[in-house]
């Protein structure tokens, strides 16, 4: 006869959808702000509203939870950033075209999650082995399409030739993050505030007229 309980023992269910998003939200404007190093489970628990020890049940280690928060982010940025069926019927054969639609959404994601800047900067301050295994499993293969369509438009002319793509790539993603990423830094030292959605809309149409612009009617 038994005479104690364990964790094992107790039948606790897993996370409702809306909980886990809910938490791992937390987990990721947690680690965004403090680090890995500095963000605690009860900090995220208290912000996220929920107990420290049902966090620990479901996430054992802090390293864990943070492996589950940065696949949260990495499977949201693939779905907000995905093409729909009419956008690619309607641009079939235009990877300009879709490469505009493409900034925009990506404007759009980056003012509406500045804590994804946040959080890839926070990491690669310094490299680590978890950095390692984010380019690993959600960057690299995204990464290395990218880099091949930069190429592609440097040899059209797009871009300066002899131009790494390299650069270009960080160009355009600075170019879409950091006015949002900064944003408080943008409201003290312009009274300017870029996360409005007039002001989100009019930095997606500059993003687009400079990297990427519309070709003029004659």
């Amino acid at each position: 006869m038994k005479t104690h309980t364990s964790e094992t023992d107790i039948n606790i269910p897993p996370l409702k959808e809306d909980t886990r998003s809910g938490l791992l939200q937390a987990a990721l404007e947690g680690f965004a702000t403090h680090g890995f190093g500095s963000a605690t489970i009860r900090g995220i628990a208290a912000r996220a509203g929920l107990s420290h020890g049902m966090i620990r049940y479901h996430y054992k280690t802090k390293r864990q939870l943070w492996l589950a928060t940065v696949e949260f982010l990495f499977d949201r940025l693939r779905y907000e950033l995905r093409y729909t069926p009419e956008e690619i019927a309607d641009n079939e054969g235009d990877s300009l075209a879709l490469f505009r639609i493409w900034l925009r959404k990506y404007v759009h994601y980056c003012a509406r999650h500045p804590e994804h800047a946040q959080i890839m900067v926070q990491e690669s301050v310094a490299p680590t082995d978890r950095l390692e295994q984010v380019i690993k499993e959600h960057l690299q293969e995204g990464h290395a399409i990218v880099r091949s369509q930069i190429e592609g438009y440097i040899r059209a002319g797009m871009f300066p030739a002899g131009a790494q793509p390299e650069s270009i790539i960080y160009i355009i993603t600075g170019a879409c993050q950091n006015i949002f990423t900064l944003a408080p830094e943008a409201q003290l030292s312009f009274g300017y505030d870029p996360l409005t959605p007039e002001a989100i809309e009019a930095h997606a149409d500059a993003v687009v007229a400079i990297f990427c612009p519309e070709p003029e009617e004659h």
